[in-house]
């Protein structure tokens, strides 16, 4: 016993010392190409404080990046977001135990690293056309750290294939995920946010993100559910409430979407559903038509409803539904398409004297076009992907998006009603869903969206390959599946 305890003791010590190294190795390489190699002391004591964290959860250590997934503002000491340092811990601390042996590993299928392959590759031979560093102005938005980003998401997704899910796991993994989205609006609440310009934002704009919790209740839960507890229907009511108090049109959009399609996805509730649909519908006509005759709602609230006709605001006439400003950067967009097809405006490597120029007159002028222009935040995905890399990158990205929604609608019956997993693979299947709705109008930014599809549709797999390795062990054993 002894002899297994040094063994299994050693084994440890080793773990820790390849994951701090392996860890604080590649953060300082990446932030040096950035920012300059003055940060060795702090990257090695984030390191030391990662592995620490990882070796704590043992073989639940993806819960710490998950953690941070959901955490998307940028961090301290590092500038990493959330989801690059996430990527990171994840994809170093899953090649230490494989080295090591402690897990086992299991992968599902193939296709979909296949079809994300195409648009990994095209990004990817665009930069090497045009060569561009880390180091852009000092920002981490800009450049080369673009490029960065999605490598990082599909390399993670890549090893989210290899890791099954227990429906515990499951569990923790949403659970966790939500948390994290939740310490990200109290850090933005209780910190504050600013805009591109480096002016503070409106603090009620910084409760948008609390949509994927009101999403989380929406999948978890039945309609019926939701009423009838006092607890989910009191966080369901609060998210959500905040959502739409956020003024933010598409986190709303989003929240409703999801509400209305669940039940109809997993054949359950339906009937309730409508009725409840039909008496939110009475109400916002209410509410709605005694706008601006019987009472004045916050102009917030009011901004998140603004794709309804209404007595609005006067100031929504610049920022309601149907302002110029997406028509504009559509417009924009297709210039750049038509002048090169194939690659667009070079990825994310624009001339540097270019760059400095447009960024100055951003900042000096407000032209808020020419910032989104330069952030790649075009407002519809596949006509910002094609002005920044070309028509094959947004063929590429439709290539995969349409293997993600096969992938969701084939499986989303195939776990047992009402487990963790089925909650897991749902919700994570809807966070890609309702966004790719939003695709066409109001979302679309070239790195940020594979990024985050490429983490969710890695968890959307984790639940399923831990379902098939359930089913081979309860065949092994001859026991009926659950």
């Amino acid at each position: 016993m002894a002899r297994k305890a040094d063994v299994a003791l050693q084994a440890k010590i080793l773990q820790v010392g390849f994951v701090v190294v392996f860890i604080a190795v590649v953060m300082y390489s990446v932030r040096s190409l950035m920012f300059g190699s003055g940060m060795l002391v702090k990257l090695v004591a984030l390191g030391l404080i990662s592995a620490a964290i990882v070796i704590a959860l043992d073989e639940r250590y993806w819960l710490f990046s998950i953690l941070l997934f959901g955490f998307s503002s940028t961090l301290p000491v590092v500038k990493f977001t959330g989801a690059e340092l996430g990527s990171i811990i994840l994809i170093a601390t899953f090649f230490v135990r494989m080295a090591l042996r402690r897990d086992i590993f299991v992968f599902r299928s193939k296709r979909l690293i296949w079809a994300a392959l195409p648009f990994l590759a095209w990004m990817c031979l665009v930069w090497s056309m045009n060569p561009v560093g880390m180091n852009i102005f000092g920002s981490s938005s800009i450049g080369g750290r673009f490029y960065l980003k999605v490598i990082l998401a599909f390399s993670a997704m890549v090893c989210l294939f290899f890791i099954p899910f227990s429906d515990k796991d499951c569990k923790h993994a949403t659970v966790t995920f939500v948390m994290g989205n939740v310490l990200f609006v109290f850090r933005s609440v209780l910190v504050g946010e600013q805009d591109q310009f480096g002016a503070p934002m409106a603090t009620h704009y910084q409760y948008a993100h609390l949509y994927y919790v009101a999403m989380f209740f929406l999948c978890r839960y039945s309609a019926a559910d939701i009423l009838s507890r006092f607890w989910v229907f009191l966080g369901f009511l609060t998210t959500f409430g905040l959502t739409v108090f956020s003024g933010n049109r598409h986190s709303v959009g989003e929240a409703v979407l999801c509400g209305a399609t669940v039940p109809f996805l997993l054949k359950r509730d339906r009937l309730r559903t409508l009725v409840l649909m039909g008496f939110v519908a009475f109400f916002l006509a209410v509410v709605v038509s005694g706008q601006g005759r019987l009472w004045d709602l916050p102009y917030s609230i009011q901004r998140s409803m603004s794709f309804l006709p209404g007595k609005w605001d006067y100031r929504l006439d610049e920022y309601g539904f149907n302002d110029n400003f997406r028509a504009t950067l559509r417009m924009y967009a297709r210039e750049h398409i038509a002048e090169n097809p194939w690659f667009g405006d070079q990825g994310f490597s624009m001339d540097t004297e270019e760059m400095a120029w447009t960024y100055s007159q951003t900042v000096n002028t407000g032209d808020i076009y020419s910032l989104h222009i330069l952030s790649r935040n075009w407002h519809n995905v596949w006509l910002g992907m094609a002005a920044d890399f070309g028509i094959p990158l947004s063929v590429a990205w439709a290539l995969f998006s349409g293997a993600v929604l096969v992938f969701g609608l084939r499986d989303c019956r195939a776990f047992p009603p009402g487990s963790w997993r089925e909650t897991a693979f749902i919700y994570f299947f809807m966070l890609c869903a309702v966004s790719f709705v939003d695709f066409f109008y109001a979302g679309g930014h070239t790195a940020k969206t594979p990024e985050r599809w490429f983490v969710w549709v890695g968890l959307m797999a984790a639940a399923c390959v831990g379902r098939e390795e359930e089913r081979r062990i309860m065949a092994r054993r001859g026991m009926p599946e659950a």
